[in-house]
Formats: C-alpha cells, structure tokens, sequence
C-alpha cells in the first residue's frame, strides 16, 4: 500500500520526500476503506492528502475542500513549492502542518512587520508618496510576498499556527487622514490588510481621521485598529515633577482610554499596542499583559521569528527618503544558520 501511496507524489518536492514515506505507513495503518480512489486521485490519512489535480482547480478550491478555510491556500502552495496548479500534478495538503514554527536546520523564519507614518504628494523622511507606496505593495505580490493581518502572530508566536513562509505585515501609526486618502485606496487594489495604530487625542483633530472615515475602513474587512496611546507621550520615564503613583496613574490611563474608545466606537477586539516612540519598559509590559494585550511593537528593524518575545515586537520604519532598493533589503523573512 505504501508504495502505491508513494507512486502519486513524482513532482512533490525533494525536502519532503525525506519524511513523506513516514507519512503514508503512518497514514495507511489507520486510513478507513474507501480512502483511496479507484484511480488514486486522492489518498488520504490522519495528517495528509495526496491529490491529483484537476483542471478548474485552485489552491484556495483545495485549502477550501480539504481545510475548510480559503484563506490557507497558502499553505498548500508553500508546502508544495510551486506557483499554480497543473492538471495530473500531485498535490501533498498538509492537514497537520509539520513545523508551524519555521526552525530548520539552515535557519528559521521569521515575520517582517512594516511601519508607515504619512503619504502624501511631496515625500520626506516620513512622508512616502502614494507612487512610492504602490510600487512598493505591486513589489510585495509580483515577488511572492504574502501580506498578513497582524492578528494571525500571535498563534505563530505560541507555536500553535504556521504562517506563510514570506509573511509581511503592514503597520500605520498615528492616525493621519493621508492613510484613508493615499494608502488605503491602494491597499484595497491589492486587497492587502494592515493595522492602523491610532492615539485616541489625535482623533478628528487636523490632518487626522475622523471616526466615520475610521469606520469605513474597518467596514472593509481589511482594516484593524489598535491603540498608540491616548496622547502619544513616552510612558517609560516619570516626568521631572512627577511622584511614581502620578507616574502609574499616566501610564494606566494612556493604556486604558485609548482601548475603551475603540471597542466602543468600532468593537474591534485589542490585541496589539504600539509603544509611543517604540519606547517600552518592564513596568510598561507588565501594564498590557494586566490590560489583556497580547503583544506590544516597537520600532527596532528586523524580522520576528516563532520564538520572539510577544511584546517587545520589531517593525521596521519605512522612509519616504530612501530608494526600492532599501525597501527590498528591509524584507526579511529568514534568518540563515550562519547570519544568526
């Protein structure tokens, strides 16, 4: 049975022919009758499926049929290490993903998350402009980059669900009105999410959002808000006149006021707050770990591996000042053994 099982996976990449036959006698111990087709166009066991495909067939068709979620077509399609489905190609769908934490022996995965600040016509360090961002998120899909929402780290960091193996996140802090003007038009184009961090005194003031252009956004199913603080003051040092129990009571209400807003005005579940300056403190930390927050992100470069400490998260500054060629070195998803 095992080699009828392995006669289907000609084309299935090298690294997992290794582990693959472990699979099938694993599997076919306990596969139930019927499991396998009278031409073998499906096999299937306790933690795999060997498909053959068909035409019309898609990864988000198969992540749809066999995991019950489009959204992991991902999955499929990294496992399999090819870009598109072609009929009478064999199809391994991991139904158990084999290590959801991106270690191996050459080095591991890891997150890049992106922070943007203003777009705007007329770039500057923090301005980029509105070309600049397209080129940019066209670069990200054209290069097999998959933008994820922020939400989808925190089981990668609890080793309890893989993420794609190029996986960006898109960060915008303050709240600027530019982000609903310039970016979010081009992020509906590429239908890709992101996070906008918002301190909650900037909120219909000035050049900021308002509430309604807010909840327009996150109407799209493609936009998260979560807080940057109430006033976007630096939390990890008292004041010069301030006693430590003023100091608490600032930093309590620089967490707490923020979050109240946003779940009563858009009834968004918090998740991530963004430290004002990427500043934080152990004191800082054990705040949101009380306020029920499960990471917090600086602004320190880097990517984020499976086992990077939850609050103290790297996003790395996207500058309108500088050219594609430091965006491309800014994406780093994995980390060689020999880089570490």
């Amino acid at each position: 049975m095992a080699k009828k099982a392995l006669s289907v996976l000609t084309g299935v990449p090298r690294i997992y022919l290794a582990f693959l036959p472990l699979i099938v006698l694993a599997g076919c111990a306990s596969v139930p009758q019927g499991t396998i087709t009278e031409k073998l166009r499906i096999i299937s066991g306790e933690e795999y499926v060997v498909h053959t495909a068909e035409t019309g067939d898609t990864w988000a068709g198969l992540a749809d049929t066999y995991l019950k979620d489009k959204s992991k077509d991902w999955l499929i399609a990294d496992f399999n290490k090819t870009g598109e489905v072609m009929p009478g190609q064999q199809i391994v769908i991991p139904l158990v993903h084999p290590n959801p934490v991106g270690v191996y022996p050459s080095g591991y995965q890891s997150v890049t998350i992106l922070c943007y600040h203003r777009f705007g016509p007329n770039k500057s360090r923090m301005v980029i402009t509105p070309e600049d961002f397209e080129t940019q998120m066209a670069y990200l899909q054209k290069n097999g980059y998959r933008v994820i929402p922020l939400s989808s780290i925190h089981s990668f960091l609890k080793g309890e669900a893989a993420l794609p193996q190029r996986a960006v996140v898109i960060t915008i802090d303050d709240g600027y009105r530019s982000s609903y003007k310039f970016a979010y038009p081009i992020l509906k184009k590429y239908n890709f999410p992101a996070t906008l961090f918002i301190y909650s005194d900037f909120i219909g003031s000035g050049d900021a959002l308002g509430w309604n252009e807010i909840k327009e956004m996150v109407r799209s199913d493609l936009v998260d808000i979560q807080p940057h603080s109430k006033t976007h003051a630096s939390m990890t040092k008292r004041w010069a006149d301030e006693s430590a129990e003023a100091y608490r009571h600032r930093v309590a209400e620089e967490i707490r006021i923020p979050g109240q807003q946003m779940k009563k005005m858009l009834g968004l579940p918090l998740h991530t707050f963004a430290y004002p300056f990427g500043d934080a403190n152990e004191f800082l930390v054990s705040q949101l770990k009380s306020a029920g927050y499960k990471a917090g992100v600086t602004v320190q470069a880097g990517g984020n591996p499976s086992f990077a400490y939850p609050f103290r998260l790297r996003r790395t500054m996207i500058y309108g000042d500088r050219d594609m060629g430091a965006f491309i070195r800014s994406l780093r998803v994995f980390t060689p053994e020999n880089l570490k």
